[in-house]
């Protein structure tokens, strides 16, 4: 009954089936662990060792679908928020290790190819990676943090809001990383409506959401067009 109340609690940030599903598994291992060390304590090692060798070697796959997203590096995130001030960036600060950012992935490149335009662009910066992004923008990278993942928005390079939110405390406020929160929250049809108007038009490509022009991200910079 414990069990199935915190598995209760955990699914209710849970955005997708294969999170849902994750979270079943991963207390029901738990559940077996005690069953085993409760029969014998040589079971339940044995059992702990077996569930801790399959975690480091079955990793889920990352994300490699269709997105219209710059990654950055410690070196280039700065540089490129100052490019140009009148664009207006959403850059989400992940690592590859959180499944939080895993199952988040998905959602955050599909609104890059409905949202993506001229004067609205979306990037991606790998804080696990680069350590120094994390202290200069204050994203704990804690295997225990609620600020995995984090997006943040910049409007004339400098940040205007961010989810979660941080509180007096330091404390991330709990946030659900759905399609429908970050459009609502981020005002991402108006973002997109004044992007169009106040940026000037690209020489190439269209002005309207790239659709199915989609691109794969590349961990150098500039993102890679789908033919």
């Amino acid at each position: 009954m414990f069990l199935s109340a915190i598995v209760m609690m955990k699914n209710r940030r849970s955005i997708t089936v294969e999170q849902h599903i994750g979270n079943i598994f991963m207390f029901s291992k738990v559940a077996n662990a005690i069953l085993f060390f409760r029969l014998d304590i040589r079971m339940g090692l044995l059992y702990l060792t077996l569930c801790i060798v399959f975690l480091m070697t079955c990793k889920p796959p990352l994300y490699m679908g269709p997105e219209y997203i710059k990654y950055f590096s410690d070196k280039t995130i700065d540089e490129e928020l100052e490019r140009d001030k009148r664009v207006t960036w959403i850059v989400e600060f992940f690592a590859n290790w959180s499944s939080e950012c895993q199952s988040f992935a998905p959602i955050f490149a599909d609104l890059s190819l409905k949202y993506n335009c001229s004067g609205l662009h979306f990037g991606k910066v790998d804080v696990g990676r680069y350590t120094d992004v994390s202290t200069r923008y204050k994203v704990s990278t804690s295997p225990l943090t609620k600020q995995l993942p984090t997006l943040i928005l910049f409007q004339g390079g400098t940040e205007t809001m961010r989810r979660p939110q941080i509180d007096k405390k330091g404390r991330a406020v709990s946030w659900t990383f759905s399609e429908e929160n970050v459009i609502r929250e981020f005002n991402l049809n108006e973002l997109y409506q004044k992007a169009k108007k106040q940026s000037k038009p690209r020489e190439e490509g269209p002005e309207e959401p790239p659709g199915l022009q989609a691109a794969a991200g590349h961990p150098d910079g500039e993102p890679k067009k789908d033919k």
